[in-house]
């Protein structure tokens, strides 16, 4: 250690801390607890928007279609028809007669599966489009924090520079410093002051992004823990099985798959029964009683429905392969959003094991080797940077954290798992 007695001290206390952050074992993330659980306010937050949110609403107005379909498709397809015929001649005759078409080849029972299957995979669409919209609110609210953070720390440095600044001016004054570092501590704070700007402005934004998703502005939103719990080796196939999203595909799939069962039963004609009877009235005042059945089926002849039945075969096979490539899709948004997430959670977890030093103390040592002139003006400024982008980077991290966390729980579909208090894993 005796090469830093030639250093400042202030140098030494920040190389120290970075010694202590690559020291730290990569798996640190694993020695945290199991983290804290969500506020109740973000879970009512959560659930307003899942209730005000069009998308939402538009979900649920189309499970209520599915219903409406799916009771549709379970009535009978055909009606009776009720037939009256009268004929005025030398022989008045009166015919009354009722027929009814016969599902011959169950063409009701196809329709009722595939509007069944139909509304199975609205079902499933609905959860998704609500985990959706509330994983899109916390990622809004994240952005929101870390916005808020930034600005804070970009005000305590424009506060740092003004007043370096002012002791500058002061040395200047004294004779202790020459113009350059005067001009180069003026233009320091200035850039400070931008950054500040800067920041504020980052603010507004994300609010106005987290306003756009929940409808409405807050005056106070509520506050997302730092302590995250681990996710620990899970099975991707189990998983990917239960996803509302692989639920609606494979709903999807069923109802294209009992569309072609009914389009090739739509080639069958279904036959019409009728029953008439009637009289006649014969000369004489005789009258004779007329009893009739009639039968008739339709003559697919010119039209044999057969292109019907390739296209929906040709949408069943697009939607096997549509599923295919979504497995695949979602399988690997899974294992990328835990990788993300753990890797994110590491680098969080250092942060933390380095006692998050006090930008007040190493701010004041840094003040003190300037002033007795261990350090110039432009190493302290230097030096000043890298401690405040220090902690500039560890709320980056933060944020980096909070958005492969919500992007895990959407991917995972376990917000609503997390939100009641759970660990999901």
């Amino acid at each position: 250690m005796h090469i830093f007695n030639k250093w400042p001290p202030a140098m030494v206390v920040w190389l120290l801390g970075i010694a202590s952050l690559s020291a730290l074992p990569v798996n640190a993330a694993q020695e945290l607890s199991t983290g804290t659980p969500p506020d109740p306010a973000l879970r009512e937050l959560v659930r307003e928007s899942e209730n005000e949110n069009p998308g939402v609403q538009a979900a649920r107005a189309a499970m209520d279609v599915g219903m409406a379909r799916s009771e549709a498709a379970s009535r009978p397809l055909y009606n009776p028809e009720l037939e009256l015929d009268a004929e005025n001649a030398d022989d008045n005759t009166v015919f009354v007669g009722i027929g009814q078409t016969i599902d011959w080849s169950n063409k009701r029972g196809a329709r009722r599966q595939a509007a069944g299957s139909e509304q199975d995979a609205l079902r499933a669409e609905f959860e998704v489009v609500r985990q959706e919209i509330a994983g899109e609110l916390l990622t809004a609210l994240g952005s929101y924090h870390s916005a808020v953070s930034g600005q804070e720390l970009a005000k305590r440095r424009s506060d740092l520079m003004q007043r370096f600044t002012d002791l500058a001016d002061k040395r200047w004054q004294a004779g202790d410093i020459n113009q350059v570092e005067l001009d180069l501590a003026r233009l320091a704070s200035t850039q400070a002051q931008l950054q500040e700007a800067r920041a504020a402005a980052d603010v507004v934004a994300a609010e106005q992004a987290l306003a756009a998703v929940l409808g409405e502005r807050r005056m106070r939103w509520p506050d997302l823990p730092e302590d995250l719990p681990a996710i620990d080796d899970f099975d991707v196939d189990v998983l990917l099985a239960d996803l509302p999203i692989m639920r609606a595909k494979r709903a999807r799939v069923a109802a294209m798959r009992n569309t072609v069962t009914l389009r090739d039963r739509e080639r069958r004609a279904d036959p019409t029964i009728s029953v008439r009877g009637g009289r006649e009235d014969l000369e004489g005042s005789k009258e004779e009683t007329l009893v009739g059945i009639n039968l008739s089926i339709p003559l697919f002849v010119r039209n044999n429905f057969r292109a019907e039945v390739a296209a929906a075969n040709a949408e069943l096979i697009r939607a096997e392969r549509e599923g295919q490539d979504l497995h695949r899709r979602t399988r690997s948004r899974l294992l990328s959003a835990a990788e993300r997430y753990r890797l994110s959670r590491g680098a969080w977890a250092i942060w933390q094991r380095t006692g998050q030093p006090s930008i007040d103390r190493q701010v004041n040592l840094l003040e003190r080797a300037w002033r007795v002139g261990e350090l110039s003006t432009t190493d302290y400024l230097v030096q000043i940077d890298q401690t405040l982008d220090t902690r500039a980077e560890a709320l980056a991290v933060r944020s980096r954290l909070w958005e492969s966390w919500f992007d895990w729980l959407v991917a995972s579909a376990l917000i609503d798992q997390w939100l009641a208090g759970d660990t999901p894993r």
